[in-house]
């Protein structure tokens, strides 16, 4: 999942592609996840590019933002239609099909360089200059520089994007319908439905969160078992430190690999382990829970 640095108006497609997990049944897209998506193009910095390069200040921008989103409808593939948001925004702003065709080309630009410097494109054309043939030691030892160098910038990128998400999820748990385990941090909020891929499925999701806690697995799951007494209680051993889930309706005979596909279209309350990651956003989080919630 990557967010580039294109044009404000391609810039917000991708940010909706990422994100919206397809939003579906409903023609514009649900309040929260309007929130969600303002919140991100001002983090990820797309409002302040458009701001420089247009002139339009950045808080008239994220109010044109707001507008177009709340008019436009969904495309064909259950997204915001980018075609819609991009008409609404240049025609409320006033801003000249001159001043945007020179965003873009800037953007293109910056874009173009970003890629010849990356470890991906110079892997590849090392391994074009290397051919069929045996790679010398020096050329091992670049190959495995560049290797190791795109590992880091997989995880930099990926952290980047999942800190994004965490920041814009703060500012649209106000309405969450779903309980919050006392003390809880809200990690990613997707308020919206949508599909998701698995193999050659495609499931509809519900809405979900996911929350850290300094709170223990076994507190959270009493709590929860107290908020929902009619799930079903399954406790999921794939080795180590077993996993918790708590279900709407859990089928019989219970297999959960055969049930993970379908997971998120069912209302539930999984709990797991804290990892770095989860404590990367919580020091000293023992807990990493998720609730899908019926809209």
């Amino acid at each position: 999942m990557q967010i580039k640095k294109s044009s404000f108006w391609c810039g917000l497609g991708l940010v909706t592609a990422s994100f919206t997990m397809q939003v579906v049944n409903a023609q514009t897209i649900p309040p929260a996840q309007q929130q969600l998506l303002l919140q991100m193009a001002e983090q990820s910095g797309l409002l302040k590019q458009a701001a420089n390069c247009s002139g339009v200040s950045s808080s008239h921008l994220k109010q044109h933002l707001a507008s177009a989103l709340q008019q436009c409808p969904l495309a064909a593939n259950g997204m915001p239609s980018e075609q819609c948001v991009k008409t609404k925004l240049i025609q409320s702003t006033g801003i000249s099909q001159a001043a945007v065709k020179k965003c873009e080309q800037l953007a293109a630009q910056a874009q173009q360089q970003q890629q010849q410097s990356s470890a991906e494109t110079q892997l590849t054309a090392l391994f074009d200059q290397i051919g069929d043939r045996e790679p010398t030691a020096a050329e091992q030892m670049q190959i495995e520089q560049l290797t190791n160098k795109l590992q880091q910038e997989g995880i930099a990128q990926l952290r980047s994007n999942v800190d994004l998400l965490v920041n814009a999820s703060q500012g649209t748990t106000a309405n969450i319908p779903a309980p919050m385990y006392p003390g809880s941090k809200v990690l990613v909020h997707l308020p919206a439905q949508g599909m998701v891929q698995f193999g050659d499925q495609s499931i509809k999701s519900l809405p979900g969160v996911s929350f850290a806690s300094t709170a223990s697995a076994t507190e959270i799951l009493a709590w929860y078992q107290q908020q929902f007494p009619a799930y079903q209680y399954r406790k999921i051993e794939l080795g180590g430190t077993p996993d918790h889930l708590l279900l709407k309706k859990a089928p019989e005979p219970f297999d959960y690999m055969k049930l993970l596909p379908q997971l998120p279209g069912i209302p539930h309350v999984f709990i797991t382990a804290a990892n770095k990651e989860t404590q990367r956003h919580l020091p000293g989080a023992q807990t990493l829970f998720t609730v899908t919630y019926q809209p």
